[in-house]
C-alpha cells in the first residue's frame, strides 16, 4: 500500500511539474505574440505618421516655390537669363547671363534666407528647360551651368507636364524632399514657359517633426548603389557617412545620435528590401524596436508610368517598380513593454513554484483538497493572463486616424450609459454628425486631404465636448457624441455650436481654402428605447437634416421631428 501511495504521489508530482512547465511556456508565448502584435500595430501607426509628416513638408516646399515663382520680376529675370544663355552658346552662358544671374540672386536671396529659417528649407534652384540646365542655385550661387537631365527626373517632368510636383530625389550633391513648379513669363502679351523652380529640404526636417509628433527617433539610410550612381564622388564621403565601415548603406539624416548608435549595433542591417519590417535590438541595457520602412525616390515611384525620356524604358518586372533607394528606420524604446512581459514571466514562474509546493503538501492531506486548490491556482493564473490581454486590447479602443473612440467602443459605452440613465433617471442625449459632400473632397483632392478634414473635425469635437461626454468616430465621415446627463435642448445647442465651429475650419490646398459643412441629428434616450433604437432615432434625424438642405441639425422624437436652420 505504501509503495502504491508513493508511486501515485510520484506520478502526480510528475504531472504537476509538466503542467507547470506547459503553463509557463504557453503564457510566455502568448506574451511574446501579444508584444509582437503590438509592435506591428505601432509600425503601421508610425508609417502613417511618417507619410503624413512627409506630405506636410512637401506642401510647405511647394507653397514656397509657388510663392517665389509667382513674382513677376522673378519671372522676367528668369526669362532674360534664358535668352542670354541661348545667345551666348548655352551651358553657363557668358557675361550677359552672369549679369542677369546676379540680378536674380539679389532679388530672391534676402527673402530666401528668411524662408530658410522659418520653414527649414535648404535648396532654391532655378532650372532652364527643356530638361534640367542649372541657371542659379541660390543656396550655392557659385555653382551653375551643369545639366542634370539623367538624374533630376522631377525637374524634367515638371517642365514637360507644366505641372507642379513633389518627391524625394538625390542630386549630384544633396538628397532631399523637393517641391517644383513651372515658371511661365509674359513676352509680348503671350505666356512663355521658361523653366522650373525647385525648393528642397533635408529629410532631417521630416525626422524632427516625426519626433515631435510621435516621440520616436529615426534615421534615413540610402543604399550604396543609389548614392554612387547619382552623386558626385567628391561629395559622397563629405556629405554622407556610412552607417558602419564597409556597410552597404549611408546615413542621409538622423533625428539624434542615439538612433544611429542603436542601428550601428544591428549586424547586417541594409537599406534595401520591400515592405516594413520590425526587429528588436538591445543597446546599452535598453530594448529597442527597429522599424524599417522602404524609401522610394521620385524615379522609382513613377517609372511604371512609362513616360520615356526622363524616366527611361518601362520595366516589366513588378519587383523593379517596387525597388527602394533606401529606408526610413524608426527606433522606439520598448523597454517598458518588454519588462512587462518579463515581469509576467517571473510571476508565472513564481506562481508555478508556489503552486507546486502547495499541491505537494496538499497531496499528504487528500486528493480532493489538492484538486480544489489546483483549480483555485488555475483561476488565479487565468485572471492574470486576462489582465495582460486587457492591457493590449485597450490599445485598440480608439480610431487610429482621429484618436476618438471607435465604433465598437462607442456601442459598449452607450450600453453602459443607457443602463446608468435608466437607474438614476438622468437624461441622456446622442448627437450624430456627418460631413457634407465628403466624397467630393476625397475624389477631388485625394484621401490625404480627406484625412486632414477628418482630423480637423475630430479636434473641434474634442474641443467642444465636456470631460464626461463620449466622442467617437462612428464610421467613414460620421461622428457620434454621447452626452450623459444632458437634455435634448442642451444637445441641440451643442450641435449648433459644433456646426458653426466646423464651418470655421479651413483646409488650405495649393493656395485654395476648402470649406467644410456638416449635418447633425440629435435624439434623447427614452426608457422604452434600446440602445439600437436610440442610435436609429439620431440617425433618422441626421437623414432628415441631410435631405432638408444639409448644414443644419434636426431633432428626433416619437411624435414629430423639428428642424433648426443653420447657425
Amino acid at each position: 500500500m505504501q509503495k502504491s501511495i508513493k508511486r501515485l504521489f510520484l506520478i502526480l508530482t510528475a504531472i504537476i511539474v509538466i503542467s507547470d512547465l506547459i503553463f509557463v511556456t504557453i503564457n510566455y508565448r502568448a506574451d511574446q505574440d501579444s508584444l509582437e502584435t503590438s509592435l506591428r500595430k505601432q509600425a503601421v501607426n508610425f508609417e502613417r505618421s511618417l507619410n503624413l509628416t512627409q506630405s506636410l513638408v512637401y506642401e510647405n516646399m511647394l507653397q514656397l516655390a509657388s510663392f517665389i515663382g509667382s513674382d513677376r520680376e522673378v519671372q522676367q529675370l528668369f526669362l532674360q537669363g534664358r535668352d542670354a544663355v541661348a545667345q551666348e552658346g548655352g551651358g553657363a552662358g557668358g557675361a550677359q547671363a552672369a549679369e542677369v544671374r546676379q540680378r536674380l540672386y539679389q532679388k530672391v536671396a534676402p527673402s530666401w534666407n528668411n524662408l530658410m529659417e522659418r520653414f527649414d528649407a535648404r535648396q532654391l534652384h532655378f532650372h532652364l528647360g527643356p530638361g534640367s540646365l542649372s541657371f542659379l542655385r541660390v543656396h550655392k550661387p557659385g555653382k551653375f551651368g551643369d545639366r542634370m537631365d539623367d538624374v533630376r527626373h522631377i525637374i524634367v517632368d515638371t517642365y514637360a507636364d507644366q505641372q507642379s510636383k513633389t518627391g524625394f530625389e538625390t542630386g549630384r550633391v544633396y538628397s532631399g524632399l523637393r517641391g517644383t513648379v513651372p515658371i511661365v513669363a509674359e513676352r509680348s502679351g503671350e505666356q512663355e514657359l521658361v523653366g522650373v523652380l525647385e525648393v528642397g529640404t533635408s529629410y532631417k526636417t521630416v525626422l524632427q517633426k516625426l519626433k515631435q509628433r510621435a516621440g520616436v527617433e529615426s534615421v534615413v539610410l540610402l543604399n550604396e548603389d543609389h548614392v554612387q550612381g547619382i552623386m558626385w564622388p567628391e561629395f559622397i564621403e563629405s556629405k554622407l557617412k556610412r552607417l558602419l565601415p564597409g556597410s552597404p548603406c549611408f546615413v542621409e539624416a538622423a533625428s539624434s545620435l542615439l538612433a544611429v548608435e542603436v542601428l550601428q549595433s544591428c549586424q547586417g542591417l541594409s537599406a534595401d528590401g520591400h515592405g516594413p519590417t520590425v526587429t528588436r535590438r538591445l543597446h546599452q541595457e535598453r530594448e529597442y524596436a527597429i522599424i524599417r520602412i522602404p524609401l522610394s525616390d521620385y524615379y522609382s515611384e513613377h517609372r511604371a508610368e512609362g513616360r520615356g525620356g526622363s524616366l527611361g524604358a518601362v520595366e516589366d518586372s513588378l519587383d523593379a517598380v517596387e525597388d527602394s533607394v533606401g529606408a526610413v528606420v524608426i527606433v522606439t524604446d520598448i523597454t517598458q513593454q518588454v519588462e512587462l512581459t518579463r515581469e509576467h514571466l517571473r510571476a508565472n514562474i513564481q506562481i508555478a513554484l508556489v503552486g507546486f509546493v502547495i499541491i505537494e503538501l496538499l497531496l499528504f492531506f487528500g486528493l480532493r483538497l489538492a484538486v480544489t486548490r489546483l483549480q483555485a491556482m488555475v483561476e488565479k493564473r487565468t485572471a492574470q493572463l486576462q489582465q495582460l490581454k486587457d492591457y493590449y486590447e485597450d490599445q485598440s479602443q480608439h480610431d487610429g486616424l482621429t484618436g476618438l473612440y471607435n465604433h465598437r467602443t462607442l456601442i459598449e459605452l452607450m450600453n453602459r450609459e443607457v443602463g446608468r440613465s435608466q437607474r438614476y433617471g438622468e437624461p441622456l442625449s446622442l448627437l450624430m454628425l456627418d460631413l457634407d459632400h465628403f466624397k467630393h473632397i476625397n475624389d477631388h483632392y485625394g484621401h490625404g486631404v480627406g484625412d486632414q478634414v477628418l482630423e480637423a473635425v475630430a479636434a473641434e469635437i474634442e474641443r467642444l465636448a465636456r470631460q464626461t461626454d463620449i466622442a467617437a468616430r462612428y464610421g467613414g465621415e460620421e461622428f457620434c457624441l454621447l452626452l450623459p446627463n444632458t437634455p435634448l435642448i442642451g444637445a441641440l445647442e451643442l450641435a449648433q455650436r459644433l456646426l458653426a465651429a466646423i464651418r470655421e475650419v479651413e483646409i488650405c490646398i495649393d493656395g485654395k481654402v476648402i470649406g467644410i459643412t456638416s449635418s447633425a441629428g440629435v435624439a434623447q434616450w427614452s426608457p422604452v428605447q434600446s440602445a439600437s433604437d436610440f442610435i436609429n432615432a439620431a440617425d433618422t434625424a441626421l437623414y432628415r437634416a441631410k435631405h432638408s438642405g444639409r448644414d443644419r441639425a434636426c431633432v428626433a422624437s416619437y411624435d414629430s421631428e423639428s428642424e433648426t436652420e443653420p447657425v
